[in-house]
Formats: C-alpha cells, sequence, structure tokens
C-alpha cells in the first residue's frame, strides 16, 4: 500500500460516510478520519441502535457491487425480496418486482459495512471514532473541531471535509451560517412510530410472504409498512399526519390492540402484548426534508448523502441516492484523476438536479386523496400489464422506473411529470 497523500475527514459514520471511506481507501491514497457523533454500534445490542428497515434497490446494490465482497457481506444480513403485498382487512393484493430488492435493518448495515472496512484496512490509514460531535469548521485553516461525549474538545486537521451527517447536518449548518449555502429545510407530513412484529403465528395459522414487503393503508393519512428481518420477524413503521396520531389518546395497551382488530386484523394477529405496550410508549418520529442549491464550498469540502438532500421515504430512495453519491464521486475522481478541485464542482453540477428531481418525486409519487388512491392501485396493477402488452403506448408508472431502473431521477420525474403534476394539485387543494 502507498503512503497515503492526502486526509479525508468524514463527518457521520452512516451508509453513505462509510462507503465513501471503502471507495477512498481502495484508491489507496488516502488518509481516512471518521467521526460520528452516536455511540459505537459495534458496543450497542441491536434494539438501542438507530434502527429501521432500508430497502436496497438496483442503484444502491450497484454502488455495493463495485467494492469487492462488501454486497455478498451485506446480503448475508438481509432478506432478498421480489415484490410488495398491499393488506386489507379482507384479503391481500400481491404485486411482483421485476428486480429483487435487499431489506436490511439500518443497524445491521452499518454494523456490516464497518465490519467490512476495519477488517480490510489497517489504523495507519483509517481512524474511526464515535461519541464525537463535529463543532465548528474553520475553512481558512482547514481544520474542524469536535466534542466528545464527555464534554472534551479537540480539533483535527483536513484536506478534505466530507459532511456525510445526516438530515441534521452540523457540517451544513455552519456552510449555511459562514459560506453562504441556500438550504430549505422542510418537516415531512407525515410522523410515525416503529414497529416490530413476526412474521408468523402458528396458533392462528398465519405465515406472511418471507420475500415481501408488507403494506396496508388505513383511511387516508394512516398507514404500515413492514419488511422481513434475517430472524422471522417484521419491522417497520406505523405512519400517521404528524398533526393527528391516532393512537395518541390510548393509555392502554388493550386499547392498541383492539385498533389493530378494527383497523388491521392481520397484523393485530402478530402482534404481542409486549409489542403493543412498546408500541403504546415508544417516541413519535419526524423526518426533514433537505434541499441544497450546492453541495461543496470552495475545493475542500464537501456534502453528501441526507446532509445534502433527505428526501421522504415515501418511495425508499433515501439511501439508494446516498449510495449513488459515492459511486459518482468514484467516478469523478477517476475522471479528473482525484483532483478534488474539479471532483467537487462536478458532484454539485451533476448530482443537485437529481436531487432535486428525486424531492419531488418522493413528495409528490404518492398520493392523499381518495380517488388518487384508487387511481394510484389502478395504475400499479393495471398500467403495469398495459405496459407489458402495449409498451409502445403505456409507459411504466413512477414506481416502477424508480425501483426497477436505473434511470436518473430527473428522467423518471420527466417521464411521470403527469402523474406528479396531478398529486401536486391534489395536495394543495
Amino acid at each position: 500500500m502507498t503512503n497515503p497523500s492526502q486526509k479525508i475527514v468524514i463527518i457521520g459514520a452512516g451508509p453513505a460516510g462509510l462507503l465513501l471511506a471503502h471507495y477512498l481507501l481502495c484508491r489507496q491514497q488516502y488518509h481516512i478520519e471518521i467521526y460520528d457523533r452516536r455511540p459505537d454500534p459495534r458496543q450497542a445490542s441491536l434494539n438501542e441502535q438507530r434502527s429501521f428497515p432500508i430497502s436496497l434497490q438496483k442503484r444502491g446494490r450497484k454502488a455495493l457491487q463495485a467494492i469487492p465482497g462488501l454486497e455478498d457481506a451485506i446480503a448475508q444480513q438481509a432478506i432478498v425480496c421480489q415484490g410488495t403485498v398491499i393488506h386489507s382487512k379482507t384479503k391481500a393484493r400481491d404485486i411482483p418486482r421485476d428486480n429483487p430488492t435487499l431489506t436490511i435493518d439500518r443497524s445491521r448495515l452499518v454494523l456490516t459495512l464497518i465490519n467490512q472496512l476495519t477488517n480490510t484496512y489497517p489504523d495507519t490509514v483509517l481512524k474511526l471514532k464515535f461519541d464525537c460531535a463535529c463543532q465548528h469548521i474553520n475553512a481558512a485553516n482547514q481544520t474542524v473541531s469536535l466534542q466528545t461525549a464527555t464534554g472534551q474538545t479537540f480539533s483535527t486537521s483536513y484536506d478534505r471535509l466530507i459532511g456525510a451527517d445526516g438530515a441534521r447536518s452540523q457540517v451544513r449548518t455552519e456552510l449555511v451560517a459562514h459560506h453562504g449555502l441556500t438550504c430549505n429545510q422542510t418537516y415531512v407530513p407525515d410522523a410515525y412510530k416503529s414497529i416490530f412484529l413476526a412474521r408468523t403465528n402458528a396458533d392462528q395459522n398465519i405465515e406472511l410472504a418471507p420475500d415481501r414487503i408488507h403494506t396496508s393503508n388505513i383511511g387516508r393519512n394512516n398507514r404500515i409498512v413492514l419488511a422481513p428481518q434475517p430472524n422471522g420477524q417484521l419491522h417497520g413503521a406505523f405512519i400517521f399526519n404528524a398533526e393527528n396520531n391516532p393512537l395518541e389518546e390510548f393509555t392502554t395497551k388493550e386499547e392498541i390492540l383492539t385498533y389493530f382488530e378494527e383497523k388491521l386484523p392481520v397484523f393485530r394477529q402478530l402482534m404481542n402484548d409486549t409489542e403493543a405496550d412498546e408500541l403504546l410508549h415508544r417516541p413519535v418520529a419526524r423526518l426533514v426534508t433537505v434541499k441544497c442549491d450546492r453541495f461543496h464550498q470552495g475545493d475542500h469540502i464537501l456534502l453528501i448523502g441526507d446532509a445534502a438532500h433527505a428526501v421522504s421515504p415515501s418511495i425508499g430512495q433515501g439511501c439508494n441516492s446516498s449510495l449513488e453519491d459515492i459511486q459518482l464521486i468514484n467516478q469523478l475522481l477517476d475522471q479528473f484523476q482525484d483532483d478534488w478541485s474539479q471532483v467537487l464542482p462536478q458532484f454539485s453540477q451533476q448530482r443537485v438536479p437529481e436531487a432535486h428531481a428525486l424531492k419531488d418525486l418522493s413528495d409528490y409519487s404518492f398520493p392523499r386523496s381518495t380517488p388518487l388512491i384508487i387511481e394510484f392501485f389502478l395504475r400499479l396493477t393495471l398500467g403495469r400489464k398495459l405496459h407489458q402488452w402495449f409498451p409502445q403506448w403505456f409507459q411504466p408508472f413512477v414506481f416502477d422506473l424508480v425501483l426497477d431502473s436505473d434511470l436518473s431521477y430527473a428522467e423518471v420525474l420527466n417521464l411521470s411529470q403527469g402523474w406528479i403534476n396531478k398529486v401536486k394539485r391534489s395536495m394543495a387543494s
């Protein structure tokens, strides 16, 4: 291994930051330091970690495949899903997918990325520190100040600084405050509670498909999305309008169980008393979307992943688009022979339009009004058949374009603009 010539400091040890470290260390000319404000996930039990299911589709998996052995290691912790089952009170509708997806808990994904990284590279080129929060950036001196969980502060220098610290990025906050970055942050209208169910109930003779994501709509604003996990569990979210939490008035687990019995009987039979009680007391989570006018500052600072373009999870592209960021950075490093002064502005130029298109797709692909929800499912089922029979007259629906192709988000938005505009008008009214 050659001597590293540049020091790259990555703030944030989520999927994007960790995958970037893999790519850069493969190039054998960088020293990497990664800092994350959370505790070390290797030292916490799974239920103590930041945890929700991620669906890795064609674009996200493509980014993983460039690192030898990485996708295989992740697949061992994941479930291969071939589609979605939409449950109602009385029936279930299966919607298969052309391309399989890997569904994996975020914490398992992060742990696998960390383990592959630390098992491959020595600490002479890789430094990974947790419980360290970014405090301040001195762009002129190319230093960043951090604070440990015990309150100690220290600084480290960088040749390049990468903000991979999520939707509430401190690196981005510094760029907005001191470097003229324009950024709009908006709360997603939905809030959610995490939910954990068994996939089977032998006593009730219920077994949900192990290779499908399971979802159900409860009226206009409430829905549940569950992804299978390797341990025979379903892990997901109960989603509702942030201003109208249907569980808010409940005070006992019995009320939770009754609600599910009335609204979602199949999921009620997979929920035990313990989960009903924990769901009652589990905190409500809100998500923020992020829209920036650029993703870099000068020659030395770059934003990636949710720090640059956090979106609504409605079409499952947050992590996929973040991993796609890393693949593009690697392509640009190849193109410009690791000249970051050219890579950074090119990344903004190519990726900002994609991020803005993805935000529209995430905000407006899934409708809220009852007539459009009916049309949505017709397009998913009948529209797919019409495309198969008459491809020259009927194009794929927006979800199929996003999930089963690697078309750019801008291309998908252009092809789906009629539907997106219809949903946008519906929400406005």
